[in-house]
């Protein structure tokens, strides 16, 4: 199919990517806004406007890889170590001199012991065997120098310890320092980091011209596809600006389904912008109870998802959606929304696997909309706000919460006084008699 032609134009062979869990969701969430099976071209929007300032991306790369070690670095293994007077000042003397700290300075003296251990039994077994390590001092080195260090010492079946070795290492060191203060920024600072956490793999496809552009790039960086195509979702995250006509011209290059998609684009925000700024208009309620429209699916942490079903759980069973509905409407009547919001968004947040289906009405979504529209937020976002706000402060919610299971009154009497008798047997059940 020619770049003339209608119709869809095939974007080229797939490419494997990996994403972290909540980078992922962030996409797929996006990209349901956007429309159905748009994932692939809004991560290859990303991707292009990644190369389209290729200026950029060194620093930016290099400050993700600094957040992501901070974020996955191990903390440091405490450990004594008795020196003689001698050595503890020379030690202190070195530190001053570099501005550093004795550890730092015995992590670089452990790497090179390390490396180049050469002829050590010895040496070792008389450290072993001093008498005269009157000055204790406290070293912060990585648990995996440890466990080489162990290893090293022990793999002729030796009884020496690991302490009488770091001394070893830190006299070879006091004696040649070398270039210490290059071994300081690079030894001295390195962390041990944990593996960094990805979902499984996702196929996208990718032009040829596309794909040289990124290998290009990765190969000038020293990095790779997977990398750069994280950084540019994460970026992408950080600054979603018209995304619906980018996705759309990424999807459909020719000019009659251009047309028709951003025509039909514009009605769909009409439509939006009018239901949020016409009058609310209330339904009649239904005598028998009638449900809240279609379900949508949001995504909680686990443990979120679990307190949200207990507390239902107090007001009968099936419940989660009139719980959330109430969370919902609060969330909406609060002004100051965009204090929680911005209060939340501080909060390191855990990875939201648990789904759960809720039912809006249109007035309900229509309000939504619009304070996320208002707080630069989405449906997900604010309803997981919701929904942290009513398990912290779910006081005196019991008429809400009839309000929002039946809206007929007969229904409402008759749930009032059930819910009267449930509560009287659970205070029974208690022992509290009240």
């Amino acid at each position: 199919m020619s770049e003339t032609n209608m119709g869809r134009v095939p974007v080229g062979d797939p490419i494997p990517l990996r994403f972290d869990p909540t980078t992922k969701q962030r996409l797929e969430e996006l990209a349901a806004d956007i429309g159905p099976r748009r994932f692939g071209a809004l991560v290859r929007v990303a991707a292009r406007r990644l190369l389209a300032d290729p200026d950029r991306v060194p620093e930016a790369l290099d400050q993700s890889r600094r957040a992501s070690a901070d974020a996955r670095r191990i903390p440091w293994a405490e450990r004594p170590l008795d020196l003689d007077p001698a050595t503890s000042t020379r030690l202190n003397e070195l530190a001053q001199e570099f501005h550093t700290d004795r550890s730092a300075i015995v992590r670089v003296a452990v790497h090179r012991f390390l490396t180049g251990a050469g002829r050590f039994r010895h040496p070792v077994l008389r450290e072993d065997a001093r008498t005269d390590l009157t000055c204790r001092t406290r070293v912060y080195l990585n648990r995996s120098t440890l466990v080489r260090l162990e290893k090293l010492i022990s793999r002729n079946g030796d009884a020496l310890t690991s302490a009488a070795a770091i001394r070893v290492a830190v006299r070879r060191l006091l004696d040649d320092p070398g270039d210490l203060a290059a071994d300081l920024a690079t030894i001295g600072a390195a962390r041990d980091l944990t593996p960094e956490v990805l979902g499984p793999r996702t196929n996208v496809h990718f032009d040829d011209d596309l794909r040289d552009q990124l290998d290009t790039l990765a190969g000038r960086l020293d990095s790779d596809r997977a990398e750069l195509m994280r950084l540019a979702a994460r970026q992408l995250l950080a600054n979603p600006r018209d995304l619906d006509q980018a996705v759309t011209e990424e999807i459909y290059r020719g000019d009659a389904n251009r047309d028709l998609l951003i025509a039909r684009n514009t009605r769909r925000r009409q439509t939006a912008d009018q239901a949020t700024a016409a009058p609310p208009v209330r339904k009649a309620p239904s005598p028998q109870g009638s449900p809240f429209g279609k379900r949508h699916v949001f995504r909680f942490d686990e443990d979120t998802k679990r307190r949200l079903e207990e507390l239902a759980d107090e007001y009968g069973p099936r419940r989660m959606s009139a719980l959330l509905r109430v969370g919902i409407r609060r969330l909406i009547e609060n002004p100051a929304a965009d204090e929680a919001l911005a209060q939340a968004r501080r909060v390191a947040a855990p990875p939201r696997t648990a789904r759960v289906d809720v039912a809006l009405d249109d007035e309900l979504l229509a309000h939504l909309d619009a304070l996320a529209e208002r707080l630069g937020s989405n449906r997900q976002e604010l309803v997981h706000l919701a929904a942290t706000r009513i398990l912290r402060f779910h006081h005196n919610i019991e008429n809400r919460m009839l309000d929002e299971m039946f809206r007929a009154q007969n229904n409402r009497k008759h749930l009032l006084a059930k819910h009267a008798r449930r509560e009287w047997i659970r205070r029974m059940d208690r022992g509290s008699g009240t």
